[in-house]
């Protein structure tokens, strides 16, 4: 999805990742970061948000959830992170990373509100009245007043399967009521996800009736005595899509793809963030049919068209192979390439891809590499996934 823009705009990612696997630096199997560009990219999107007054919460399932990301990000300009369920949470905030928002899109467990608490997050966010009664008994016992927001939907909304739930907008003002009551949260604001999709033209983002849900939301909340003043628009966030999130009055964003440059957007559009992530393997073996490549960082909605083969950074940028995506039944233990006729390939040989991928939910290492962009890359941290 993203091969094309990644060779013309960060070509220089893709020669080190065929570099450090011919090498040895790292496996078959892993994801190469770019921090040269990823630093380029937060520190746009942090100057926008700043000059929009506009708060960001980064994201970082997409990038496998690593401290060390969350501290390099927060060095370059967003301070703290979405977690969108416990286990992610608890990763960056044992390894010292702050939390913004917990809570969206996984509720946390009745018994791990203690925890969640002790992480100080800026906000949680709710789906129901029963889990904000369950974190106002836990807030109470240790003497806190947590604030949280409310996802709301209505039924006509854009809703990922996965993804259900949360304050029904016509009964949110009944459920604002009862919220506050409840000694231990104060209500300040509301969210929902997704708040844009791709333009069926492909040339912008556009909003949903989500979107629509949630300016609505924030009027509910006004009208029954609650200052609305977190107003979060996730989806998309980005340098395109920030000041337009500002002028209708959201106040908070959360980008992930942005990061590395690859929303939907990014794959037709160049927009301020560049591309500085890659998949990078290695051709195992082959058929009468195909040639195989070591797999575990597939992901189901990649989108993927296909890869740069070969063992050379320079002849490899025009070794292009179609690729196909692994069935969704199937484990990816190998992805599937077709056989090149204008040129050879053999087992061992790197290939590099780069698709829209959600790394948290692969088998796939991460290799966090800076110096690429001076023609020098060093690799600072590797995270294995086994």
């Amino acid at each position: 999805m993203f091969l094309n823009v990644t060779k013309r705009r960060n070509k220089k990612l893709i020669q080190a990742g065929v570099m450090l696997h011919q090498s040895g630096v790292i496996p078959p199997n892993t994801y190469v970061i770019d921090l040269d560009i990823l630093q380029e990219n937060v520190e746009a999107l942090a100057k926008v948000a700043s000059e929009h007054d506009f708060q960001l919460y980064f994201m970082s399932k997409q990038l496998g959830r690593l401290p060390y990301i969350g501290h390099f990000i927060a060095q370059h300009g967003i301070k703290k992170t979405v977690a969108v369920d416990f286990d992610e949470a608890k990763t960056l905030a044992d390894g010292g990373v702050e939390i913004g928002n917990v809570g969206h899109l996984v509720q946390p467990g009745k018994n791990q509100w203690p925890e969640v608490l002790s992480w100080n997050p800026e906000v949680v966010t709710l789906f129901s009245f029963d889990r904000a009664l369950q974190l106002s008994v836990a807030a109470e016992k240790v003497g806190k007043v947590q604030e949280v927001i409310l996802k709301v939907f209505r039924p006509t909304d854009l809703i990922y399967p996965g993804q259900e739930g949360g304050f029904l907008l016509s009964q949110l003002a009944g459920e604002v009521l009862r919220l506050k009551n409840l000694p231990g949260i104060r209500v300040v604001g509301v969210t929902t996800f997704p708040n844009f999709q791709l333009a069926t033209d492909k040339t912008k983002m556009e909003p949903t009736t989500n979107f629509e849900t949630l300016l609505e939301a924030k009027k509910v909340l006004e009208d029954n005595g609650v200052a609305a003043r977190h107003v979060n628009g996730p989806s998309a966030t980005s340098c395109e899509t920030i000041p337009f999130l500002a002028e209708h009055g959201v106040t908070h964003g959360e980008p992930g793809h942005a990061l590395t440059g690859t929303t939907p957007l990014h794959a037709y559009r160049d927009l301020a963030e560049k591309p500085a992530m890659a998949y990078v393997t290695e051709v195992s073996h082959e058929d009468q049919d195909h040639y195989y490549v070591i797999g575990g960082g597939y992901y189901g909605r990649s989108n993927l068209t296909g890869c740069l083969v070969g063992h050379d950074v320079e002849s490899i940028m025009d070794q292009f192979v179609p690729a196909f995506e692994p069935s969704p039944e199937a484990i990816d233990y190998y992805g599937a390439i077709e056989k090149p006729t204008e040129f050879s390939i053999s087992a061992g040989d790197t290939a590099v891809f780069s698709f829209r991928t959600q790394v948290f939910v692969t088998r796939g290492h991460i290799a966090l590499v800076k110096g690429i962009q001076s023609g020098r890359p060093e690799l600072v941290h590797f995270e294995r996934k086994w």
